[in-house]
């Protein structure tokens, strides 16, 4: 049986089992509780930093996994999307 078939939409089995150290690239509004990938994996810095202790591999399996799930979703300090951020500030 392939993976696909258990899991739900939205989530990726990669990220819930394998490897859930990917988790902390995920980006939760406070307010709306939408979900959506850190941008900062889209840098080329992300894939191809020696620094880390994290393999080059590792992470460019983390960064396709969560293209492939999420959209990217930037948060402002208080952790609020663009949206909800537009909105309070509107009122």
């Amino acid at each position: 049986m392939s993976h696909s078939k258990i899991t739900k939409r939205g989530r990726s089995l990669y990220i819930e089992k394998w490897n859930p150290s990917a988790k902390r690239f995920i980006n939760t509004c406070v307010l709306c509780g939408a979900q959506g990938y850190n941008p900062t994996i889209d840098d080329d810095g992300f894939v191809y930093d020696n620094a880390k202790k994290v393999s080059d591999f590792e992470h460019r399996a983390i960064q396709a996994e969560l293209k492939s799930v999420f959209k990217p979703l930037s948060l402002d300090p208080l952790g609020r999307c663009s949206d909800c951020a537009e909105k309070m500030d509107k009122s």
